[in-house]
């Protein structure tokens, strides 16, 4: 397995934050501001005891001295990889968004809805974009020893295009998906069958405790996955939990406090769990501390195993094989036999989101589920195909953030474990994620 990070740039003079008063910049080879080397210098912080292998980067100032930061604490010379570099903005390089949305309205608003659509009068199309960034990746991993680690700095529309195309999302996912400045998004690639798994997307807590927010008033949904069980592998042999009533262990009750100290200043209207007792004990805390009533849901219930219910893998692989073998190559063509199947979940996800947006349409919204249900409404989000739960993580006690605005979903946070950084080894074993 080869761990991916990708680190976009930190803060540079033209970054404003408001969407309309920043500027189109491009290849325009613009330095660090003061508050971006104190955020790289945060990242490198963050990253200075993960066994780095390599650093690339784009050739352009802002990103390659973020990268020599990040890399310095490794004595790492960076590698400067051209496929990286960002999008010339040709005619638009240099000028606000408000300004180009006004003297070319209809390419902008085609560049808003579909950005691979569009070549940029006078510079470089997404598409392109993608293709060069893609093959770019590819050929780094190609001359990486397994079990490596090897950071990727570069660029919003980089970063942005590189997610979408590792994670195999649909085009239209390139403006749910956050890319906030000096953030990591993981991916772990595994060799031999070339696959890519999506471990966590715009990870700031190394800048900020606090959870991102779009701009807008839509819900917020703060998604968590319980903490451990005895189910859970790291915890004993790993079984098929679903309806079974399995109670917090000892290391899920530590997640359950380390998540509460997370979230305990965040404004949090509502908290909704899974009937079941290892969702409630994990946000129990939480409701306590902020005086929230907890209001169990159908909707984040697990999914029923049925007769799978309780078994181990090897249980499960010898009684059901066909079945068995099938959840983990196409789990979207399996209705586990007197259970349910991956429609039936997302089915009823769905008109939970329904109702909890129309109910809570201006607030934060914290939601306890499980691994299954967390993995669907992740591929539902992100507009991807059920058989790819497989292919995005949730570890025990993650968090998730997303949030309703007037064009969609967005996407703001994944598989956020931050929280659980200062707990034991032990505690910190989660469940993989078959």
């Amino acid at each position: 397995m080869i761990r991916i990070i990708i680190v976009r740039h930190g803060r540079t003079a033209w970054n404003a934050g408001q969407a309309a008063q920043e500027r189109f910049r491009g290849i325009v080879d613009l330095p660090l501001a003061a508050e971006g080397v104190e955020q790289a210098q945060a990242t490198a912080r963050r990253l200075a005891g993960v066994p780095l292998t390599a650093v690339y980067s784009s050739p352009l100032q802002r990103a390659r001295h973020t990268a020599e930061i990040i890399a310095g604490p490794h004595n790492l010379t960076v590698q400067a990889l051209p496929g990286l570099r960002t999008l010339d903005y040709g005619d638009w390089a240099g000028l606000l968004h408000s300004k180009v949305a006004q003297r070319w309205p209809d390419q902008y608003q085609l560049w808003r809805q579909d950005p691979f659509a569009l070549k940029i009068p006078g510079g470089d199309s997404t598409a392109g974009l993608r293709e060069r960034t893609v093959a770019a990746v590819r050929h780094v991993l190609a001359r990486l020893p397994d079990q490596s680690t090897v950071v990727l700095v570069s660029h919003q529309a980089v970063t942005k295009t590189l997610v979408c195309a590792l994670a195999g999302l649909p085009d239209a996912a390139y403006w749910r998906v956050r890319q906030d400045l000096c953030n990591l998004s993981l991916f772990d690639y595994e060799p031999e069958s070339g696959v890519l798994d999506l471990v966590g997307l715009n990870d700031t807590c190394h800048l900020d405790p606090s959870l991102p927010r779009a701009r807008g008033d839509g819900v917020r949904l703060l998604l968590v996955r319980h903490g451990q069980t005895a189910w859970n592998q790291g915890a004993g042999q790993e079984r098929f939990r679903g309806r079974t009533d399995l109670p917090l262990d000892g290391t899920g009750q530590a997640q359950a406090e380390a998540l509460t100290h997370r979230l305990r200043q965040e404004p949090v209207a509502a908290i909704y769990a899974s009937p079941l007792r290892r969702t409630k004990q994990t946000v129990t805390p939480l409701a306590s501390i902020l005086g929230r009533a907890l209001e169990p849901t159908h909707g984040l219930l697990d999914i029923d195993y049925g007769r799978f219910q309780g078994m181990s893998r090897s249980e499960a692989a010898a009684a059901y094989p066909e079945q068995y073998k099938r959840w983990l190559s196409k789990p979207s063509q399996v209705r586990f036999p007197g259970g349910e199947s991956l429609d039936d979940v997302q089915v009823r996800l769905q008109s939970m989101l329904d109702q909890i947006t129309e109910a809570h349409r201006d607030q934060t919204v914290v939601l306890a589920g499980h691994q299954i249900v967390n993995k669907v409404l992740a591929c539902t989000l992100l507009g991807i195909d059920l058989d790819q739960i497989w292919h995005v993580r949730q570890d025990t006690a993650s968090l998730n953030v997303y949030q309703r605005v007037e064009s969609g979903w967005r996407i703001l946070r994944l598989n956020d474990t931050c929280h659980l950084a200062n707990l034991s080894h032990n505690q910190r074993q989660t469940a993989t994620d078959r």
